[in-house]
């Protein structure tokens, strides 16, 4: 992020209050997040013309306050108490943007929620799903969750399937099964970003590791050099992965590629975490991590992208050594997801509206994509036309916070890198754009030439010195 600097200006009493009282405004606000580093005290004495003293009882005050921590060594970051609400996160009432940030890919070709209700409430025995069920759901769904792990390449046992309450509670309800309070699991450098919340949450450890690089200079898989070393060096007991459409870097992992993690995982017994909900958008199937290493794997597969964020249905299928593990965590949870949800997906998986769906996302995904290639040339985007989101390179002057800054306040929304990475990194110069959540052709294209002249703009800025000492 760019450097915080206080509005004190019409600042009554103390001064170092002053800064304190501006510091929580500006988490309140959202202007601060929590992890945000703030500037070196003497950095922040010289930008306000104030002793370094100043400053100190300034930063003291905040810690008090538990505004902020101070790590030796490193730094002070504000802190986890003050976090704000992610911006991934949508809002009832939140100001018209034009979304390149959040990944909903193309809602507005999802199918009919009346007709389906209307199917389903002419389906004979429809009132027996107003009960409970077993927390795994029923047969009939478990294998709607066996149809779907085909398209990940998974001929899934509906034995070893569990209907989850979406994607989100499959990982939480799987990492308590496979791991222990305690437990480092590595992930990608760049990943999912809901993924370091939910290890934290858990009580895991996220290892974050590097991936290969590809010939084009774009980010391949994880390096599995790295993740060997990972499990002698930092006791790593599993991995996290997204095989097929990686979040944000978009690659798919070739067969060897695959093969490499699986002989790592099999050496130093790791067990594997697959997620990847965008699958479904891609032409080839190529055998998943649960096919490769059945014994060590825990596959999650979502229909959310595809056609019905709004139900909440999502499936695991795991190593049959941790079924009733998987069973007790989702009834300690939820009890069970909904069966009358559940039987919503799975007669739209019946009548092929899911894979109608599917048909009209990957032609309108196929446009989006041609046109941000096109628009934002000669940035280096990796993606191509079955991918629903781009990670985009920018020149390495450009800090990727302040062009999603920037970009925000002429009504573009983008992820920075920081989002997908621990907060210990420095932000790289990347952001990550979403092709589907704009249901205007006319306002995404609008939005990929704000971006590209918002970038241009950036990197002509004159470079700023700094005082030293």
């Amino acid at each position: 992020m760019t450097m915080w600097i206080p509005n004190i200006e019409a600042a009554e009493g103390p001064i170092y209050l002053a800064i304190a009282d501006a510091l929580e405004d500006d988490i309140q606000s959202g202007t601060l997040a929590q992890g945000d580093r703030l500037p070196p005290q003497r950095e922040l004495a010289y930008q306000l013309g104030v002793t370094l003293g100043t400053i100190t009882r300034a930063y003291g005050e905040a810690e008090r306050r538990r505004l902020v921590k101070g790590e030796t060594g490193r730094g002070t970051y504000v802190a986890s108490e003050t976090q704000k609400v992610s911006p991934l996160v949508p809002q009832e009432d939140e100001p018209e943007a034009c979304d390149l940030a959040r990944n909903f890919a193309f809602p507005h070709l999802n199918p009919s929620l009346s007709e389906g209700l209307v199917r389903m409430a002419k389906t004979n025995g429809i009132d027996r799903l107003n009960g409970f069920v077993p927390s795994e759901g029923l047969r009939a769904h478990r294998e709607t969750g066996v149809l779907v792990f085909k398209d990940y390449g998974l001929e899934a046992d509906p034995a070893r399937v569990a209907v989850t309450c979406g994607a989100q509670h499959g990982i939480q309800v799987t990492c308590q099964a496979l791991f222990r309070t305690g437990d480092a699991v590595a992930v990608d450098r760049f990943t999912y970003p809901s993924i370091f919340s939910s290890l934290s949450g858990l009580g895991l450890k996220a290892v974050p590791l590097p991936a290969l690089r590809r010939e084009d200079g774009g980010f391949g898989a994880m390096d599995p050099e790295a993740l060997a070393i990972a499990a002698k060096s930092h006791g790593v007991k599993g991995v996290f992965l997204m095989p097929n459409m990686q979040n944000p870097t978009t690659h798919t992992m070739s067969t060897t590629e695959r093969e490499d993690l699986v002989r790592v995982a099999r050496e130093y017994d790791l067990k594997i975490v697959e997620d990847d909900p965008y699958t479904p958008f891609l032409p080839e199937t190529l055998p998943s991590f649960g096919a490769l290493a059945p014994e060590l794997t825990a596959s999650i597969a979502s229909i959310s992208k595809v056609c019905s964020p709004g139900s909440r249905i999502g499936f695991v299928h795991v190593p049959a050594s941790f079924g009733d593990s998987i069973r007790n965590k989702i009834g300690e949870s939820t009890w069970m997801a909904s069966p009358i949800t559940a039987e919503l997906i799975a007669g739209w998986v019946r009548e092929g509206l899911l894979f109608k769906t599917l048909r009209l996302k990957r032609k309108a995904n196929r446009s989006r994509y041609l046109n941000a290639r096109e628009i934002l040339a000669p940035h280096f985007l990796q993606s191509n036309v079955d991918k629903v989101f781009g990670w985009l390179r920018l020149p390495d002057q450009v800090d990727p916070d302040a062009l999603q800054a920037a970009l925000g306040h002429q009504g573009v929304s983008v992820l920075s890198s920081r989002y997908f990475q621990v907060k210990d990194y420095e932000p790289a110069p990347y952001v990550r754009l979403t092709f589907g959540s704009e249901p205007s052709d006319d306002r995404f294209v609008w939005a990929l030439k704000r971006i590209r002249a918002t970038i241009n703009q950036l990197a002509d800025l004159p470079e700023l010195t700094r005082p030293v000492g």
